[in-house]
């Protein structure tokens, strides 16, 4: 008889684990506080809500059923759902960034292929109904049309997420792309930098050849536009060059995700929907480190 493989949500747990142990996350927030759950098995279960698109009591309903998986994350017991709801307050987004960030440091590459993409997350959980008759009414259309903005840079490589920045929509893809691809020189150097016609811009051409010292593969608008009538000197010197492969389209493949954690937040509050996201995006970096532990096991 062979070795019983171990569960998904076993192996998603003692990664997640390992993972806030290498981003410096203290175990317990303050030196007297209690030592019935630790942030850690908080921050696990947070990443569960998101990975279930479930509310919290429905995840801890679930949760007590679980019994393995409370022993790796070393609690007897489910906590109730209030307990996981003031974690949710309490936890700095700085830390949780960090966490996700130790994902693509811990990787064996020593330059990283880089790729900055957004999406959009409903900020609503309303009926498509409910939306169309509402937009009829002029009061509350500008309720309607607003959405969260994910900005975010990936490592194209092995598809993990390095930096992100969300923010109110609808807004221009230039607001955030200098700051989130700057934040890269702290995590690892980049080898490229790709990026859709949204980000075509001379000062993100040159943020990317001088301070980053990369190679730039943001892709130009009006290509049918000759180089002499091409304003901006790298915007000029991008479109002499022509890409061979195209790497940019792994940005879509790893904004996917959303089908696993859903496409919408379920709190009211904008602190609590950003926290949602943040944990979201937790959820995904982990989901896709076990899946290339278990790609790197079987080959």
């Amino acid at each position: 008889m062979g070795k019983k493989k171990e569960r998904l949500l076993i192996r998603y747990a003692k990664v997640l684990l390992k993972q806030l142990e290498l981003a410096n996350v203290r175990r317990f927030g303050r030196k007297h506080a209690p030592r019935k759950y630790s942030e850690w098995a908080h921050a696990i279960l947070l990443s569960f809500k998101q990975l279930f698109d479930k509310s919290y009591r429905f995840v801890i309903e679930q949760l007590a059923l679980m019994t393995p998986l409370l022993q790796v994350l070393g609690i007897s017991e489910a906590p109730h759902f209030t307990t996981l709801q003031k974690a949710s307050q309490r936890f700095r987004g700085t830390i949780i960034e960090k966490v996700i960030s130790s994902f693509v440091s811990s990787t064996k590459s020593q330059r990283v292929r880089y790729g900055i993409d957004s999406t959009g997350f409903q900020a609503t959980r309303c009926s498509y109904y409910y939306t169309t008759v509402i937009k009829k009414q002029k009061k509350h259309r500008k309720r309607i049309r607003r959405h969260i903005k994910l900005s975010t840079v990936i490592d194209l490589d092995h598809q993990l997420p390095a930096t992100f920045k969300i923010r109110r929509g609808p807004a221009s893809d230039h607001k955030d792309a200098d700051n989130i691809m700057l934040k890269t020189k702290k995590i690892k150097p980049a080898k490229s930098m790709d990026g859709d016609k949204g980000y075509d811009a001379e000062k993100h051409h040159k943020l990317v050849v001088e301070d980053l010292n990369a190679e730039d593969r943001i892709k130009i608008k009006n290509k049918d536009v000759p180089i002499h009538r091409t304003r901006g000197r790298y915007r000029k010197a991008r479109k002499r060059r022509k890409l061979r492969a195209n790497y940019r389209s792994l940005c879509e493949t790893y904004h996917s995700y959303k089908r696993v954690v859903g496409s919408t937040v379920r709190a009211i509050k904008v602190k609590a929907q950003n926290q949602e996201i943040r944990f979201k995006i937790l959820a995904i970096a982990t989901l896709r480190k076990v899946k290339i532990a278990i790609h790197q096991l079987f080959y």
